[in-house]
């Protein structure tokens, strides 16, 4: 019996050793490869500068073009939105910003609807953001605010890599390992979205909240930290229902700048609530004349 139990005591070290190891090894290879996912492009702005720094939802991340701003205004941009991202998403990636000391002239966020949803986040942020769950208070609290078996991602090696291995498993760490390239930070964040619906209509919601604590926070820690932040919205198609949510929006956002109507051809949309690759040209163009030129214009 001492020795059935004595091999299973050794067995279960073994296992662990290795996941500790196996822990070790992917988390090093993330976090020192090219930048595959968007958050490793985001890290990779570590005590840089950039200079304007746009972050929201996919509206963000297919409709803003770093690459345009540069060519007219000779500054950087990185283009830091992502797949359905909530306002948690977006608080955590502007505390993120400060912890990782990025420097910037001014930061862009985009809010439409997303005001309305106090719950949720975005599952590729969330995967994207885990091998580097232990490296700092901040991407702790969004574990355990968002994420199931917040603890056992934490603390038990391996774990997170075993619970997203279609997302972060062999394939993905072997690519990152051979520094196997992609267009995440050559596109600095921007992703293009091609082509048209057939049938271009949308509806924003009919009413809007009275408050939102998230963007209460992100307002509060703008101010603490004494960020230069500009809020706005991006364009819709034309054919959009309930469209003065966006006035209602502004009467929450001090400062808050409503381009949501500012592309009427509906042949630079890929659906009413996303900008294809041509619009998504043509409105960075519009929001680097309208807002950064003349910011630059002012100083």
């Amino acid at each position: 019996m001492k020795k059935f139990i004595k091999y299973c005591v050794g067995g279960f070290l073994a296992i662990l050793l290795l996941m500790l190891v196996l822990d070790i090894v992917y988390t090093k290879i993330y976090e020192t490869s090219y930048p595959r996912s968007k958050f490793q492009y985001f890290r990779s702005l570590k005590n840089k500068k950039v200079d304007y720094i746009f972050i929201g939802s996919p509206r963000v991340e297919n409709g803003i073009v770093p690459s345009i701003i540069q060519d007219k205004t000779g500054k950087t941009a990185a283009n830091l939105g992502w797949q359905a991202a909530k306002l948690g998403d977006i608080y955590t990636v502007l505390q993120l910003i400060k912890e990782y000391n990025i420097h910037y002239d001014k930061i862009l966020i985009q809010v439409d609807y997303i005001y309305n949803m106090v719950e949720g986040h975005s599952n590729i942020f969330e995967y994207e953001m885990m091998p580097f769950v232990r490296e700092n208070n901040i991407t702790r609290e969004y574990l355990n605010r968002f994420v199931e078996n917040s603890d056992a991602n934490y603390y038990i090696p391996f774990y997170r890599y075993c619970n997203n291995d279609l997302k972060l498993g062999f394939r993905e760490i072997f690519a990152n390992s051979i520094h196997k390239k992609n267009n995440v930070a050559t596109h600095k964040g921007y992703v293009a979205l091609h082509g048209n619906s057939l049938k271009l209509e949308g509806a924003l919601p009919k009413e809007i909240l009275n408050k939102n604590a998230i963007l209460d926070s992100i307002q509060s820690f703008i101010k603490q930290n004494k960020m230069e932040v500009f809020f706005y919205c991006a364009p819709f198609c034309k054919n959009n229902q309930n469209t003065e949510f966006t006035t209602e929006l502004a009467k929450k956002i001090p400062g808050f700048r409503d381009f949501s109507g500012v592309i009427a051809d509906d042949r630079m949309f890929q659906n009413c609530n996303h900008l294809n690759d041509n619009g998504a040209k043509r409105f960075t163009e519009i929001i680097t004349e309208e807002v950064l030129m003349k910011n630059n214009e002012k100083h």
